[in-house]
């Protein structure tokens, strides 16, 4: 018996589809357009040049427990002392901001950006220069890349400047944590954070689009604003 089996069509991301509120939101260095490293979706790419270290966020979403995720593609998972793990759900435009449309590197060498949780928040961070025309692409890839490493120490180290500061002393215990400042997911190769993190990128599996083929960063046809 011939059975027809049809894949469920993918929805494409559209322009006219992006909140007032995430436009609104956009630092004035990039703009949102069409991705080149996934054609269903919208992506963000540098109008202007930005400079390595440049850091953006935080990742705006409902928190959610897992179970009540439906679509784990806009989705990081932090671990919360008087919550457990929630997850930090974008999935609906309307809740999350810019963030949620930064896609993910075709492998660790075309990264640009890398993802990091400070005071239970997700950041990302540029870790080299972006120049105009080209996407923002977020990877994961722990303490086997040195700079990333190197980057997180050093927030790290800033966290507890500004905590043994005098203005700091005098705020709320509570209002900056040090030890609430972790190396993305152990999902990667190793952790330097100082407790187990569970940052958790969704579904959408890098290590599968590092070997794929077709994967382009070829940038749309649009005018970059000077």
């Amino acid at each position: 018996m011939n059975q027809n089996t049809t894949e469920p069509a993918v929805a494409t991301e559209t322009l006219a589809e992006v909140p007032e509120h995430v436009l609104r939101g956009l630092p004035e260095e990039v703009r949102l357009f069409p991705s080149a490293v996934d054609k269903t979706r919208i992506g963000v790419w540098a109008t202007k040049p930005i400079l390595k270290g440049k850091k953006f966020g935080p990742f705006v979403g409902d928190k959610k427990k897992r179970s009540q995720v439906k679509n784990n593609v806009y989705m990081w998972e932090v671990y919360y002392p008087n919550l457990g793990w929630m997850c930090i759900d974008a999935t609906d435009p309307e809740k999350g901001n810019w963030l949620r449309y930064v896609n993910w590197a075709c492998s660790g060498e075309e990264q640009n950006l890398f993802p990091l949780e400070i005071n239970r928040a997700i950041y990302y961070k540029t870790l080299k220069p972006i120049a105009p025309g080209e996407e923002l692409l977020v990877w994961y890839n722990g303490e086997d890349n040195p700079e990333i490493a190197a980057a997180i120490e050093e927030e790290r180290a800033s966290a507890r400047s500004k905590r043994s500061s005098p203005k700091s002393r005098k705020a709320t215990a509570s209002a900056w944590r040090p030890d609430a400042l972790h190396q993305p997911p152990r999902t990667s190769p190793g952790s330097v954070g100082r407790s187990r993190p569970r940052l958790q990128p969704s579904s959408r599996d890098h290590s599968s689009k590092s070997r794929h083929p077709a994967c382009s960063l070829t940038a749309p046809e649009v005018t970059w604003n000077q």
